[in-house]
């Protein structure tokens, strides 16, 4: 059997456990510094920089979008990088110690005059954002050329999201305390130290992932241009429907995680000893739910289960307006619930069915976009980000809400329970709505499947065992 054949037939192989390990190391990596951005930079932003909430949500909004435009350009770079470790590893490698800079950076507070200060902010949120482009595009993309096995990709999948929890619950729970021991009185400088632990973690973790993984699914390099990559991608009817989901299922964990400090903080009257627990609390469900994800797709079609669990989620956000802050067993209750499933659904399941419609475009138009695809879903996910940090912050100012103030006035404490309850509910309800339309169940990905290794086949490759033993349709 000849090299390419081989590497081919490893294409649908199982993946050894390291290599899955080293998967989700680089979602690990990522969310050390992700995490802090969704759960803390706004209120960073607001109560330890001294910048007005006004003024916060304007640089997320212009900033964020800006950034998002940014994806599909680096998606058609990596369609198009040719190196000895493929199209999308070498990102991993060359970005690895620039992202652990920018963190820091971004969170360092220089003694500047206010308008010094929006600029300092305008422009290392600006770098970090691109930084943070040219690495998790090829991150992301990386998934859907390890391997073509759904399982497998699922197992990678699972293996990324619990491992992200793991990071993000790290984050959650030290971030506070470290602050507070780092900084000796001043939470400016713990926080630059802080960053400075977490950049450095950062780095090592990409770089573990870069030196762990193995492209297998080798495309032809594209000599199309980005504009003609664009409107062959755009006739994907199941790609369009996809990145409108993706916004709709990151909003509300983005809306949700961005005012949580402010619920707990202002609402709750909690200590920062439960601040820190609650925020952690949240991070650990969402790991259990990463963990529950494969077994529940392996048995049950996940494109059913998606929408089943949205339709749950929206019930139980719409559940939390009406519960009394002060009554922690239903709170917390429900709180650990919603985190377990929206971690289900938009972790494993929503990933995996982005890589289910690269397969799609492969199969129906014959060119796999795999940059450009998931560029697509991150641009959607970078726009959720953008409107739900920017709503946040402009609510904030929109009812008066006064940095540091222990008691906040009456509009403020209800614009934060609506945030953490009800805009969350509508964005679940219609996510679960236009899901109806994604075609790509278990039944018509098998077909894929099977369509794919016969094309390989013809094109001169060897399929595994698990093609020989599958019927052609």
């Amino acid at each position: 059997m000849s090299d390419i054949a081989m590497e081919k037939q490893s294409a649908y192989g199982k993946l050894q456990l390291k290599e899955k390990i080293g998967y989700g190391m680089g979602d690990a990596g990522s969310c050390m510094i992700w995490s802090v951005l969704a759960l803390y930079l706004t209120w960073f932003y607001t109560d330890v920089y001294g910048l007005s909430p006004a003024v916060v949500g304007t640089l997320f909004l212009v900033i964020r979008v800006f950034d998002a435009f940014s994806d599909p350009i680096m998606g058609a770079i990596c369609d198009r990088t040719q190196t000895r470790w493929g199209k999308f590893r070498p990102w991993l490698l060359w970005m690895a110690l620039p992202f652990g800079l920018g963190a820091i950076l971004m969170f360092t507070t220089p003694d500047l005059s206010m308008n010094g200060k929006i600029i300092y902010a305008w422009v290392t949120y600006l770098i970090m954002s691109l930084i943070y482009t040219a690495i998790n595009i090829p991150y992301c993309s990386v998934a859907g050329v390890i391997t073509l096995n759904q399982k497998e990709r699922l197992g990678c999948l699972s293996w990324r999201f619990f491992l992200n929890g793991l990071a993000t619950l790290i984050v959650s729970s030290s971030i506070l305390p470290l602050t507070d021991w780092l900084g000796n009185g001043s939470r400016a400088s713990g926080f630059q130290l802080t960053m400075a632990i977490m950049g450095g973690a950062a780095t090592l973790m990409f770089l573990f992932c870069f030196s762990s993984i193995k492209e297998r699914v080798v495309s032809v390099k594209s000599g199309d241009s980005l504009l003609k990559d664009l409107k062959d991608i755009a006739k994907n009817d199941q790609w369009l429907l996809m990145i409108s989901i993706t916004f709709l299922n990151v909003f509300p964990a983005f809306i949700r995680g961005a005012v949580t400090i402010y619920y707990a903080t202002y609402v709750m009257q909690a200590s920062v000893g439960f601040i820190t627990f609650f925020m952690a609390l949240g991070v650990a469900c969402n790991m259990l739910g990463s963990v529950i994800a494969k077994p529940l797709t392996d048995r049950f079609d996940k494109v059913k289960l998606f929408r089943i669990i949205n339709i749950i989620l929206g019930i139980l956000s719409f559940a939390l307006w009406f519960v009394d802050p002060k009554s922690l067993v239903p709170l917390i209750t429900l709180f650990v619930i919603i985190n377990i499933l929206h971690l289900i659904q938009s972790g494993p399941i929503l990933w995996a069915m982005m890589s289910d419609v690269d397969d799609y475009g492969d199969w129906k138009f014959g060119k796999r976009m795999t940059g450009i695809s998931f560029a697509g879903n991150l641009f959607m996910l970078k726009m959720g980000l953008a409107v739900a940090g920017a709503i946040v912050a402009w609510i904030l100012s929109y009812t008066g809400y006064i940095a540091n103030k222990p008691q906040q006035n009456t509009q403020t404490l209800q614009g934060i329970i609506i945030m953490f309850s009800l805009l969350p509910m509508v964005s679940y309800f219609v996510s679960a709505f236009m899901v109806r339309y994604f075609k790509l169940n278990n039944a018509v990905l098998e077909r894929i499947k099977v369509d794919l290794a016969k094309r390989q086949l013809e094109n001169g490759g060897v399929p595994s065992q698990e093609f020989k033993d599958t019927p052609v349709l």
